[in-house]
């Protein structure tokens, strides 16, 4: 019963703070340039960052729980998925019918129901699909929401879910500490996060297209933010039956290499740790991938132009070929050579042990209730708080075995 208490104050609280403002206003219903613009990044993540193309949309039933204003289950919608869509907010809710009024090429296929995830019940129906994303954060009981998610999954088919990630989240909890420290009600929240967080709001507002208001509702007015670490992801699809399809960003998984012809031996849970080198990067990013990627690309040129040396040397090897022992060992030499100049390791490194040194100093500072050396020391941070400030959100795709 407490629990069950615990869950309902939770959601009601959760309703009251995103009625003032809708998070998931991506585009308007009027708006159809916004909505192609939108459509199109879409298609491209799920092609080519989840591996999981439009086409696996065609003729399925979908069920979208915490649907929010719809502005994902549209594209399913446009891929031929039949939609059900489950809200909790009525307003949001209403937002969605007038989106697939406005998108959808038949509006009388697809259901929309005002419901919470635990109060939700659909007896004899399963889904080709079920999706839940940037939702079980904000309940009191996030396993027991997503257990509840995949009872409707059909045998051989897939959980599309998503949330803020522990650790790429963990710079936003810093944030929200240092707010609350400050403030004493919402719109404290709001006057402080302008003071404190501009430089983070306004990379918000030119990345998605949200109100600087819905951003900081959505970001640090809503008071449950309970997000799931990789591997407790993880567990929930292993205690669900479930086999981890894709996940994006993704993880280390680059030396997980045999043969597809030799007997599938991993589970996840076998190598359950392996995120965590993933997470440390999340934490900590403060550049976008390209400027990110740049820094890495020109780092490894010389040991990619070396190995590729080094292979080639041996490579189409045949009767006629003749590997000379010293050139062999010259073009190996060159590569260990190479190899043992790579600087982003040791930078990595340095960066992480930077950024908990400037994690310390701002906890210490707040603690002292000392907002205006707060505030200078949040101008004058390399690293925290700086570009994207963390990568928050992770998206997990996984399939039900027939």
């Amino acid at each position: 019963m407490i629990k069950n208490k615990i869950i309902k104050d939770t959601e009601n609280a959760t309703l009251n703070t995103f009625k003032k403002e809708v998070p998931s206003d991506y585009y308007s219903y009027e708006d159809k340039k916004s909505y192609e613009k939108f459509l199109k990044n879409f298609k491209h993540t799920y092609m080519y960052n989840y591996n999981f193309p439009p086409k696996m949309f065609h003729d399925v039933e979908l069920i979208d729980f915490g649907a929010g204003t719809g502005h994902r289950a549209i594209n399913f919608a446009a891929w031929g998925a039949k939609c059900t869509l489950v809200e909790l907010s009525d307003k949001s809710s209403e937002i969605s019918k007038k989106i697939f009024k406005s998108f959808a090429e038949d509006y009388s296929k697809h259901k929309f129901i005002n419901s919470s995830i635990f109060d939700y019940e659909e007896k004899n129906k399963l889904y080709d699909i079920v999706h839940c994303v940037g939702v079980l954060s904000h309940t009191a009981a996030k396993e027991d929401a997503f257990k509840k998610i995949c009872k409707y999954l059909k045998k051989g088919g897939y959980l599309i879910f998503g949330d803020p990630n522990k650790s790429g989240g963990f710079q936003n909890m810093l944030q929200r500490y240092g707010l609350y420290k400050f403030s004493k009600n919402d719109d404290d929240v709001v006057k402080n996060s302008e003071i404190l967080f501009k430089e983070d709001i306004d990379r918000s507002e030119k990345a998605v297209p949200r109100t600087r208001k819905e951003i900081i509702y959505d970001r640090w007015v809503i008071q449950s933010q309970d997000d799931p670490s990789f591997s407790e992801v993880c567990k929930w699809l292993k205690d669900c039956n479930l086999k981890l399809y894709s996940a994006y960003p993704t993880y280390p998984n680059f030396f997980l290499s045999d043969s597809f012809y030799n007997e599938n031996k991993i589970d996840f849970d076998q190598i359950s740790n392996l995120p965590v080198l993933s997470e440390i990067m999340w934490m900590t990013k403060t550049q976008d991938d390209l400027e990110f990627s740049k820094i890495i690309n020109n780092d490894l040129s010389k040991l990619n132009e070396n190995y590729d040396k080094f292979a080639s040397y041996v490579a189409n090897c045949n009767f006629k070929t003749n590997i000379e022992t010293d050139k062999f060992f010259e073009l190996s030499q060159d590569v260990v050579d190479s190899l043992n100049k790579i600087k982003f390791i040791e930078k990595l490194r340095s960066k992480f042990l930077e950024f908990v040194e400037e994690s310390k100093n701002y906890i210490d500072l707040v603690n002292k209730n000392d907002f205006k050396n707060v505030k200078k020391f949040v101008d004058e941070t390399k690293l925290l708080f700086r570009g994207p400030a963390g990568i928050r959100h992770v998206d997990f795709i996984a399939y039900k075995e027939e």
